[in-house]
């Protein structure tokens, strides 16, 4: 009897990401999706300590795209942040605090034509209708990113030129503070040509 292989080809893993992959819809939290998290223990300057969780799902994509749902807990309520698909700066090693040090970025449209593809998360009361959410108890929200797509600018596109992921980060109002940046990397599964495996 030939002993069980460990090995797995190229090829059975995308099979295996593909029906994760095949809609453009997101997947419910409870189902069997890929989903991925970032958290951080941050102080502020008034020493108030916050324990930033965030986390999205899908985290593998088709490559024309999709939607995610994201969900994030314990953010500062009297800091609105930003919540948009970016490419990851060079030299952030995502999961070390230590290395955000640079604004994400660039990211996908949305503040200016409102597709959805970015949110702002704020109890200040302005904003854009279905763009600006306010935070829930807790810091808490929960929404979705729509129309993630691997181009994010001319040149910039995620997983052949630069790593990409759902981030936050401090909104306009302390544009320079990284306090609040988090990153969960998204992919995008190979298009696979019509006929050929």
């Amino acid at each position: 009897m030939k002993p069980p292989t460990i090995a797995v080809s190229a090829a059975t893993a995308l099979v295996a990401v593909l029906p994760l992959a095949g809609t453009s819809g997101a997947v419910p939290f409870g189902g069997h999706d890929h989903r991925g998290h970032d958290h951080r223990v941050v102080t502020t300057a008034a020493d108030e300590t916050f324990h930033l969780r965030l986390k999205v799902g899908p985290t593998v994509l088709p490559a024309s795209g999709g939607t995610v749902e994201v969900k994030g807990a314990g953010y500062n309520r009297a800091q609105g942040i930003f919540l948009a698909f970016c490419a990851i700066p060079e030299g952030v090693v995502v999961g070390d605090p230590t290395t955000y040090k640079t604004l994400p970025g660039p990211c996908l449209p949305g503040r200016e034509n409102q597709d959805g593809s970015s949110r702002r998360i704020t109890d200040s009361g302005t904003g854009t209708p279905g763009i600006t959410l306010p935070y829930e108890k807790g810091g808490k929200f929960r929404t979705t990113l729509e129309h993630v797509r691997p181009q994010i600018a001319d040149g910039v596109v995620c997983d052949v030129t630069v790593r990409c992921a759902v981030v936050t980060r401090a909104d306009f109002t302390a544009t320079n503070d990284r306090l609040y940046d988090l990153y969960v990397p998204v992919h995008f599964a190979p298009a696979v040509a019509n006929g050929k495996h």
